[in-house]
């Protein structure tokens, strides 16, 4: 993740955090959406389906039976893309500020030795 290296956890306040709390919130109403636009096309196509018996509208019950299935796996495999990169980005800062803090917890001053 090309990002990493512009920010550091050290330099991250209470606003930072909530944004990136929001942006996960964003991607879990993302595949919401996909999963209701999904559920609406499959039921449209079963609908289709059960209603119209073997006629041309039951080949478009089935096309959007196939595209509703499609479209939610799509959404799914997005959000669990996105998911990994938010993880690995926490990981990623919280590493770096514990490391942070070792160091200052070594650090003792000559001063005092």
């Amino acid at each position: 993740m090309p990002y990493l290296n512009k920010f550091s956890a050290h330099n991250f306040i209470l606003r930072d955090w909530l944004a990136l709390d929001r942006t996960i919130l964003a991607n879990e109403r993302t595949i919401l959406s996909f999963t209701r636009t999904a559920l609406v096309l499959i039921l449209a196509g079963m609908t289709f389906i059960r209603f119209f018996g073997a006629n041309s509208w039951s080949a478009l019950g089935y096309l959007t039976l196939a595209v509703g299935v499609i479209l939610w796996l799509t959404g799914f495999r997005i959000y669990l893309g996105r998911k990994k990169n938010y993880h690995a980005y926490v990981t990623e800062l919280q590493t770096e500020e514990n490391d942070e803090q070792e160091k200052e917890e070594k650090y003792v001053p000559t001063s005092l030795r």
